[in-house]
């Protein structure tokens, strides 16, 4: 659109010159006439004193042959050529066209008074004068072309924004933005399918938890008939195995069964809550039960946060801490922008390369996190599904010396 109204500008300025100059040869023909007639009628020794009168801004009279050893031009300009044609039929003579060897024009007509004294014109390039309301005119109607393009490029692009804004904001558990109904059409449709899409993964992610649970619940009565029948067997070591299996797949049950119930944290208020009594309590709930658990201090925080969702993630941490190198430390650190909570451990750690698929549903790191050690591959995944109710994030990093270090960022 500016380069659109810039043309325009451009045609407007070119074809206002072909006219002014269209203009300027009927003047000056009439004005050289006029200028012609009154020298004829003057005395001779008085028409020196009547040049200045003469002069115009566009050309100047000049009395005598200036510059009479230039020769005449060989192919002269349309407007050079105008004038000279109409001079000639004006005046009734051959008016020549020459260059002008002086500062005050381009070219040089020369014509003859009826007693034989030789008159100069000297024809000056035309120059086109702008009224100074006309480039402010320009310049607001500019304006005014770009804030409406603005407004009409802001109206049409907004929707796309609020849906971005939606789509950044869809997560589980966790209805997102309302898009509003407005704007084009095709906005209006993509929006739709956004919502439509939305309902899907939804419901989708709702069956997925709850086929996962009751799975879960549905293997806890075949399990323990089993742990009975195999409590009345003689045989000791097939016995303990046994059990032991058991055991592994009622821990399996019981894991999937906390994964299942992680959607129902987002039901879980949000409270005024004091980090420090949160995890000094649940410290001391160890170290009752003789876990090498240690709390090393932190300043006296407050937060609007998920008390129950927030405990039920420094559980599962600290229990990863416990059964992967036997101990834990607790730490709480304040910042201007967010408050850490940090559960670190001198364990084997966690590779570089599957820090980021960790938090999968059912993965375990070979080696590390294996079945030996009792880990099932949940612990992490439902830390992470908490963490998206209590608008947290977890940073998972190698502690310096060996070990983990697993941080809880809560924004303030």
């Amino acid at each position: 659109m500016t380069l659109a109204q810039a043309l325009t500008f451009v045609f407007v300025l070119a074809e206002r010159s072909l006219r002014m100059r269209g203009m300027m040869v009927d003047y000056l023909s009439a004005d050289v006439a006029s200028s012609v007639a009154i020298l004829e009628r003057l005395p001779a020794f008085e028409r020196g004193m009547w040049i200045e009168r003469l002069q115009r801004p566009n050309y100047r009279v000049r009395l005598g042959d200036e510059g009479g050893g230039s020769s005449p031009l060989e192919s002269p300009s349309g407007m050079a050529k105008t004038v000279s044609q109409s001079l000639s039929q004006v005046l009734g003579q051959t008016v020549v066209v020459k260059e002008s060897s002086g500062a005050d024009g381009d070219l040089r007509l020369d014509l003859r008074l009826r007693d034989g004294q030789p008159v100069s014109v000297l024809i000056g390039p035309p120059s086109l004068r702008l009224s100074p309301w006309l480039l402010a005119a320009l310049g607001f109607e500019l304006a005014l072309l770009v804030a409406g393009c603005w407004l009409a490029v802001r109206q049409v692009t907004q929707p796309l924004k609020q849906l971005a804004d939606a789509a950044r904001s869809l997560r589980p558990g966790k209805r997102g933005i309302a898009l509003p109904r407005v704007g084009p059409c095709e906005v209006l449709d993509a929006a739709e399918a956004f919502e439509q899409m939305r309902q899907r993964i939804n419901e989708h992610l709702e069956e997925r938890v709850e086929m996962l649970g009751s799975i879960s619940h549905d293997l806890q009565t075949p399990i323990t008939r089993m742990r009975l029948r195999v409590d009345i067997l003689r045989q000791e070591p097939l016995r303990d195995k046994l059990l032991a299996d058991l055991a592994q797949m009622q821990h399996l049950v019981e894991m999937g069964l906390a994964y299942a119930r992680t959607s129902q944290a987002v039901e879980e208020p949000l409270v005024p809550t004091d980090l420090v009594a949160l995890l000094e309590s649940t410290i001391a709930d160890y170290s009752d039960a003789g876990k090498a658990v240690i709390w090393t201090g932190g300043a006296a925080r407050n937060t609007r946060t998920r008390p129950k969702a927030l405990h039920r993630i420094v559980v599962n941490l600290i229990d990863n801490s416990l059964k992967f190198a036997g101990a834990a430390e607790v730490a709480l650190e304040s910042r201007a922008d967010a408050i850490e909570i940090s559960v670190m451990d001198r364990g084997p750690g966690i590779p570089p390369e599957a820090i980021d698929k960790v938090i999968r549903p059912f993965y375990r790191v070979e080696g590390s996190r294996s079945r030996e050690t009792g880990g099932t591959g949940l612990g992490l995944a439902i830390v992470q599904r908490l963490l998206v109710h209590c608008e947290a994030e977890l940073i998972l990093r190698p502690r310096e010396g060996g070990g983990l270090v697993a941080k809880v960022r809560l924004p303030v």
